[in-house]
């Protein structure tokens, strides 16, 4: 029956006799820093950055004026009396009043002070007209008193709803602007404060990038010890390998082998027979 064998070879290799004495040594000190536990040292440096004084300042004014503002008090006070009235302010409550009362009331020329005075004028100029034609006391200058009299009233009427109209308007767009003028003054309250924490933030900046360089520093630092070591060894290893080594080659099939044989035995056997003739 066929089968295969295994043919196994060992080899030693020496160090570099010059770098023998380096990978002692290297070798030496990596122990050394083990049993002393520092061969591998965490960095317990810690690399949180506090707040600057700047930031600290900008937060404590936040802070002071959300807590004035608070509880009812300032902003949150005149807020909350906002929707309590419905969405309006005093202002526009105050408009809202008038505009419901013009709506719902009626005209009372004579509540005018300054009527009178203009009424007097007219039909004083209405007479003199007539008199002055010749017709004072006829149809015609009652006819044109009447007209005047009421063109008068109709223009005073007009002039006045005009400006009542006006007033309530102005009125109800001066308290819808204070209402959002609230809201500007609270975040300009806030602008002191944020351009502190802005400088804040800057000197933070700064304080987080002088600490990574002093944790670069800290790690080559600890690092140094074992980088030496492992720069001598890689020095040391230049020499050349070293070490034990042990291969393992196929070795040739014994059918093969037995086949090769007789055919050599027999080649042999032919080649002395010849020899005979």
């Amino acid at each position: 029956m066929g089968g295969s064998s295994k043919q196994t070879s060992t080899s030693t290799a020496e160090p570099y006799k010059a770098s023998k004495p380096l990978l002692d040594q290297g070798m030496g000190d990596a122990l050394k820093l083990y049993k002393d536990g520092s061969l591998v040292t965490p960095n317990t440096m810690s690399t949180v950055v506090p707040y600057s004084e700047q930031t600290m300042q900008g937060m404590g004014d936040l802070t002071n004026i959300a807590q004035n503002n608070m509880g009812g008090q300032g902003l949150s006070g005149q807020l909350q009396s906002i929707i309590n009235s419905g969405g309006y302010n005093q202002d526009q409550q105050t408009a809202l009043d008038g505009i419901r009362s013009t709506a719902t009331g009626q005209f009372n020329i004579n509540e005018d002070p300054g009527f009178q005075q203009v009424l007097d004028k007219t039909q004083n100029a209405v007479n003199q007209n007539a008199a002055g034609l010749g017709r004072y006391g006829s149809g015609t200058h009652t006819g044109v008193m009447t007209q005047e009299l009421g063109d008068l009233g109709a223009r005073q009427y007009q002039d006045w709803q005009n400006r009542r109209d006006a007033a309530q308007t102005q009125l109800f767009n001066a308290g819808q602007q204070a209402q959002s003028n609230l809201g500007t003054a609270y975040e300009g309250m806030q602008d002191p404060a944020k351009t502190m924490m802005g400088v804040g933030g800057m000197y933070e900046d700064l304080y987080g990038r002088t600490l990574n360089d002093q944790l670069r520093i800290a790690n080559e630092r600890s690092n140094a010890p074992l980088a030496n070591i492992q720069s001598l060894l890689a020095v040391a290893n230049g020499g050349g390998q070293y070490g034990t080594q042990t291969q393992t080659a196929q070795g040739p099939n014994n059918s093969l082998s037995n086949i090769a044989g007789a055919g050599l035995g027999a080649m042999s056997m032919a080649t002395g027979g010849g020899g005979k003739l």
